[in-house]
């Protein structure tokens, strides 16, 4: 009944405003003539608007789309032109009602019902979010069914419903083989499942499409990691090095290589450890020894030759290492050192465009984890400057 009501409330409103801009519209075809074309001019001033929103010039933008509502209020282009700016500006009570104006008079448009999809979703709309998605890919006009299920996944993928969100993206590629997007979605979702094989299948094919980037490389690198290959991790984290060494993810990369290497350290000296007079060592025992006394000389070498200067700085693992105390070359004791890197390791500021996905990768720990350790409802709930902690509840302190 409440329903009910709001909904003949949001019709009495649209039909309010529809009728007295309408008639602000014909009393102004005297100031502009008798042979003024409302229609073209509120195309021209919808496509101006939308220019100027490119642009980040908000108030332009609102003046010329004031002016094309003006011209043409039963314009279904000028009522989602006026939604997506309200959406833009962070005001969901005036996007949704120009996104409502829009679909009652093109109920078969599918981009708007695509981007209305993706309003809903935005404001954890789930169930409708999908309902609009469905409205647009059923339409046999529409010509962007592969980017609907894309955003389908994206939404899928924000309720950790990664299942659907890999079907949707298969979806998505049904429609479209070569979209790159998808594909590196595709191989992110994979990775997150731990489906080696396909992650790797899936981002041949996007590197056929697209360009190397950051993302791509540090994507490689964990697939080759978690397929066992260390060394073309290892090439990929260093192309990193190379290519983008300002990067967020290379800096990232640089600590993981660091850690191992510490790691490294600490087992070569325990290795080298005589036992004590009277202790007695098994055959096996002698065969594991010199086992780790190998590959700790190995990686002794490939440490002297590696990038970083061959003095040992620890990169703060979140474990009891953390409160080891570390020699360096010089006989300098770094645990101060330790202690503050593991302080500006403990939360994470999202920045735009990040998902939890996305953090998740970069600081190596579960969206579901993540999502405990900070009391969200779901994988979507964060904005941009949002402080994510990184470590458990007790590790928590300001």
């Amino acid at each position: 009944m409440v329903a009910g009501l709001r909904t003949s409330f949001r019709v009495g409103l649209i039909s309010a405003v529809l009728l007295a801009t309408g008639c602000v519209s014909n009393s102004q075809s005297g100031l502009y003539g008798g042979n003024f074309d409302h229609e073209d001019a509120a195309r021209t001033r919808t496509s101006l608007g939308l220019t100027y929103l490119q642009n980040n010039n908000y108030t332009q933008a609102k003046k010329n789309l004031d002016k094309a509502l003006e011209f043409n209020p039963r314009s279904a282009d000028v009522q989602f032109a006026m939604a997506y700016y309200y959406q833009l500006v962070g005001d969901n009570r005036r996007a949704e009602e120009f996104y409502q104006t829009s679909i009652d008079l093109a109920p078969d448009n599918g981009d708007i019902a695509n981007s209305y999809g993706a309003f809903k979703c935005q404001n954890g709309q789930y169930d409708e979010a999908r309902q609009y998605f469905f409205k647009a890919i059923n339409n046999r006009l529409y010509a962007n069914a592969a980017q609907t299920y894309e955003n389908l996944a994206l939404c899928a993928q924000s309720q950790g419903e990664l299942d659907d969100a890999i079907g949707y993206l298969q979806e998505a590629l049904n429609h479209q083989p070569a979209r790159g997007k998808t594909l590196f979605l595709l191989s992110e979702l994979y990775t997150a499942s731990e489906q080696w094989d396909l992650a790797e299948s899936s981002l041949r094919k996007y590197e056929r499409v697209a360009r190397v980037s950051p993302d791509y490389l540090w994507l490689a690198h964990e697939v080759a990691k978690g397929k066992g290959d260390v060394l073309a991790a290892r090439e990929y984290g260093d192309m990193m090095v190379s290519v983008y060494p300002e990067s967020e993810l290379t800096q990232r990369y640089l600590k993981e290589r660091e850690t191992h290497q510490n790691k490294v350290v600490r087992t070569v000296k325990s290795v080298e450890a005589a036992p004590t007079e009277g202790q007695v060592v098994s055959a096996e025992a002698d065969d594991t020894v010199a086992e780790e006394k190998n590959a700790a000389q190995t990686a002794k070498t490939e440490l002297a030759k590696s990038d970083n200067d061959s003095t040992q700085q620890n990169s703060a693992p979140r474990d009891a290492e953390a409160n080891e105390t570390i020699t360096d070359a010089q006989g300098n004791d770094t645990k101060q050192k330790i202690e503050l890197s593991a302080q500006s390791n403990k939360f994470h500021v999202v920045k735009e465009g990040e998902n939890l996905y996305r953090i998740s990768l970069l600081h190596n720990i579960r969206m579901a984890t993540l999502q405990k350790w900070n009391n969200l409802e779901n994988t979507g709930a964060i904005i941009a400057g949002q402080r994510l902690w990184l470590v458990p509840p007790n590790m928590q302190e300001e």
